[in-house]
């Protein structure tokens, strides 16, 4: 345990905690500025042939999910390729038509005539919580601090910073 001790460890411990500090910071900043997805890119679901006649038998259609999630702006672009017309959260989408869906709900079920159960998930992706950050903070801030802790010990043993002794005067 004399290590732990050590003058050096100490001081090397120091540069690594204020390197992940820094780290920290870096990422807090770069959360701070993250938008949860494009806002432009609505969700796309496409209603495939036969999804009337294979709900009416029980079954789920095919590439229909229980759950949505959509991006920022909450929209969803639905085509009908089914002979059927189809209802989602309130929108009518006619047989070969597709429809920009903007659901009230953004968290929890809307009302949906594709899926077995006459409802589907809708989920709004968010900003990911702050706690995201302290594994990039740690791993790049510790082993960045130990480093410049390392270069200015050596520097100093060097004595890199120790200003030069004073010469011989003129004569």
């Amino acid at each position: 345990m004399t290590v732990l001790r050590a003058p050096l460890f100490r001081y090397l411990l120091a540069w690594m905690a204020g390197g992940t500090v820094v780290g920290w910071i870096v990422g807090v900043i770069w959360w701070a500025m993250l938008t949860p997805t494009a806002p432009s890119t609505p969700r796309t679901i496409n209603i495939p042939p036969g999804a009337a006649a294979a709900i009416a038998r029980g079954e789920v259609p095919p590439g229909i999910p229980s759950v949505l999630s959509l991006n920022s702006a909450g929209k969803l672009l639905v085509s009908n390729h089914d002979t059927a017309e189809h209802l989602i959260a309130g929108t009518l989408v006619l047989p070969g038509d597709t429809v920009l869906v903007t659901p009230e709900e953004k968290s929890g079920n809307v009302a949906c005539s594709f899926h077995p159960g006459g409802a589907i998930g809708i989920s709004l992706q968010e900003r990911p919580p702050i706690t995201v950050t302290f594994v990039p903070a740690f791993m790049l801030g510790a082993p960045f601090g130990i480093a410049f802790g390392v270069a200015t010990w050596v520097a100093r043993k060097l004595g890199v910073d120790d200003e030069p002794a004073p010469g011989p005067g003129p004569a």
